[in-house]
């Protein structure tokens, strides 16, 4: 079984990564000061996705920042999309309709696997990743057995 409250932690630990990654390869210090806002931001959402899932609390807290797409890298929008994506889905991932619920669980894990391929740096990941079901990133509940 499938933790998405975790899974989704793990998502977010991994657009930290990416971030983290591109600061340390980018040599400006206006640059520097971005992707460091924008960590920030990814912080504060995963610290509450409960709250920060509607639209309108994220823009009232300052989270919707034109420099959280730059410091992704807007014009790749890869990972940016992605973020976005998972941001607009994950109030659904507890809804009381199944159909937006596995639509958002989905979107979800396709992310984390999308995001987990950019972040490794395995030179044989194109050889492997293709054939990675989603499920296998997800965060797993180990159950009791009887």
């Amino acid at each position: 079984m499938i933790d998405y409250d975790a899974t989704l932690q793990s998502f977010f630990a991994e657009c930290v990564k990416f971030l983290e990654n591109r600061r340390s390869k980018v040599q400006d210090q206006a640059d520097k000061d971005k992707i460091n806002i924008a960590i920030n931001i990814v912080r504060r959402v995963a610290g509450n996705p409960v709250k920060y899932a509607d639209y309108s609390v994220r823009v009232a807290n300052g989270l919707e920042n034109c420099d959280v797409g730059y410091a992704f890298g807007l014009y790749s929008m890869g990972v940016f999309s992605m973020y976005k994506n998972v941001l607009h889905h994950m109030g659904e991932l507890n809804s009381r309709f199944y159909y937006r619920q596995a639509l958002a669980r989905q979107t979800l894990l396709n992310a984390l696997k999308s995001i987990k391929y950019k972040n490794d740096k395995n030179i044989l990941k194109d050889f492997y990743f293709p054939f990675m079901s989603p499920n296998k990133f997800a965060v797993k509940i180990q159950q009791k057995q009887r």
